[in-house]
């Protein structure tokens, strides 16, 4: 940690003005978040609560305000309703206390109770496909009601906060890890921050997917995007890329507006945000203890894993190629003589992939052979990784590739297309295929399948490989920010 000419330490501010936005809205939270909060957290404890604070963008007092970090030590997993707590003083119903498609309205206890009650109806009814239409079940809904509540957020509270403009100083450091564009007010506030208090200013840019991949993006987010990346630079002192291939992008997009800023290199980790993992297929494992490992899992969850599976994590939207995965899937059903195991998609719904989903429907999900687990909880996704044969990242782009690392956390191989930052994240560990080519991705798959001694020595390799961990990552930032010859 460096210091100013003053007596006083510096301080470090992270901003956390995304992941709050997520909170409130009761929104699934996505990767870009959770890496943020894995990050915050270890910078924490490695910088001294003391030196650090938690910023964001108050959009009711349109200020750009702080509180206190050292509540972060104790947070080892992210949680929504701890968070609620802190930063809004008020603890909605927890996520897990939600019933089944009614996670977005538990901040609302009024649109909450009129759907709980048509949902109910429906359920009474047997209407299926009411509850399809979201993603859910009758069965989903009705084992929602003898689940066993979770503890709630204990000892929380809210905390005071400071107007960073007032208490900031030359020397400080603001560092944004997330997702801030199209936050209406925060760009001109931190544009303030520089230039009334000189800040030191980071952004880590995960991908510029929206300007480069733009067919698989709503073409007016891809126009904010290229505003609020081409407007950062003028406030921002260094920038962090998650990958090289991010970098190579960014400097392609720094030449050709003509402003350059130096660009660090922080890659993310390869392993899963989850703190406890599920092993439930260990034979050797206690048998209470392989009980306990069943807690917390819906039904549908379980009834994924009674058969061999593939697994595909991440938001169902066009960029992840989910169309061809699923033809080249046909393929090896029909191929003799091969015991082809069921294809599991774990996530949420995403943009632009009407292909996939009206081929789902025609075909009754390839007969059976696909199956979905739509927004699993951290503790079913571990799961879900901890018992599948391999898993599938076949994208036309991504900026990193988290369900590649997250799959080598659990000793599984993978399917990875050759392309972006995503040989970054699978190394020699697993097998590749072009992502434009149906029967290329079809290869792939096949030999993984069809050669288990294959996929058993890419998981011995697994296992004797050093695998990058979110301490890594902290410490890699860390060094950034006592770069000061940039």
């Amino acid at each position: 940690m460096h210091q100013s000419q003053g007596t006083e330490p510096d301080m470090y501010y992270f901003d956390m003005t995304d992941i709050l936005i997520y909170v409130e809205k009761e929104t699934t939270v996505s990767g870009i978040q959770r890496v943020s909060f894995e990050v915050i957290r270890r910078m924490v404890a490695r910088l001294g609560a003391e030196n650090v604070r938690l910023s964001y963008w108050d959009r009711g007092r349109r200020a750009y305000v702080a509180i206190d970090a050292s509540f972060l030590k104790d947070m080892e997993e992210f949680s929504p309703d701890d968070l609620g707590v802190v930063f809004f003083g008020k603890k909605a119903r927890s996520q897990h206390d939600a019933a089944p498609t009614l996670v977005r309205y538990r901040n609302r206890p009024l649109k909450y109770w009129f759907y709980h009650k048509v949902r109910a109806y429906h359920a009474a009814r047997g209407h299926e496909r009411y509850f399809a239409k979201m993603g859910s079940s009758i069965e989903e809904w009705e084992a929602f009601k003898t689940r066993r509540a979770p503890l709630q957020a204990q000892g929380m509270k809210e905390l005071s906060r400071e107007v960073v403009s007032e208490t900031a100083k030359p020397g400080d450091q603001l560092i944004i890890l997330g997702a801030i564009w199209n936050i209406d007010g925060l760009e001109p506030a931190l544009q303030r921050l520089k230039d009334d208090k000189n800040l030191e200013i980071y952004q880590l840019v995960h991908d510029l997917i929206p300007i480069i991949a733009t067919e698989h993006i709503a073409a007016d987010f891809s126009g904010e995007f290229y505003h609020w990346l081409r407007s950062s630079l003028d406030y921002c002192d260094r920038l962090m890329a998650n990958s090289q291939n991010t970098a190579r992008d960014l400097r392609r997009f720094m030449d050709e507006i003509g402003q350059q800023r130096p660009i660090d290199v922080v890659p993310l980790a390869q392993k899963f945000n989850v703190v406890h993992s599920n092993r439930v297929r260990d034979p050797a494992k206690p048998f209470k203890s392989r009980l306990s490992s069943l807690q917390g899992l819906q039904q549908s969850v379980l009834n994924l894993t009674k058969t061999p599976f593939v697994l595909v994590v991440g938001t169902m939207e066009s960029r992840k190629n989910l169309w061809r995965l699923a033809q080249a899937w046909q393929r090896l059903i029909q191929t003799p003589g091969l015991e082809v195991p069921k294809l599991v998609f774990a996530g949420k719904p995403g943009w632009y992939n009407d292909d996939f989903e009206e081929l789902m429907s025609a075909t009754g999900n390839l007969g059976g052979w696909v199956q979905f687990a739509k927004r699993p909880s951290d503790t079913e996704l571990g799961f879900l990784y901890e018992n599948c044969l391999f898993t599938a990242t076949v994208s036309f782009y991504e900026g990193w590739g988290l369900p590649i690392g997250e799959s080598l956390s659990f000793g599984k191989t993978a399917v990875v297309a050759d392309n972006s930052s995503m040989p970054e994240v699978g190394g020699d560990l697993v097998e590749y295929c072009d992502a434009q080519s149906i029967s290329s991705i079809y290869e792939a798959c096949h030999r993984l399948i069809a050669d288990p001694d294959h996929r058993r020595a890419l998981e011995q390799k697994i296992s004797t490989s050093a695998l990058r961990t979110w301490d890594d990552v902290a410490r890699d930032v860390e060094a950034v920010l006592n770069h000061k010859d940039g």
